[in-house]
């Protein structure tokens, strides 16, 4: 297997990938604050040219 380097939006963007929940974790509860956080991560993440 190969690895490469992408960026963020390469890797979710585009309807190249489906992302599957695992059913052990379809029962976390998330509320807001977790909600906003992973957000502001990927937007930040999103803007960072060099992180992938």
């Amino acid at each position: 297997m190969k690895a490469d380097n992408i960026s963020l939006l390469e890797f979710i963007g585009a309807g190249k990938r489906t992302f599957y929940i695992p059913v052990y974790q379809r029962n976390y509860d998330w509320k807001k604050l977790q909600c906003v956080t992973l957000f502001q991560d990927i937007v930040r993440i999103a803007k960072d040219e060099n992180q992938i």
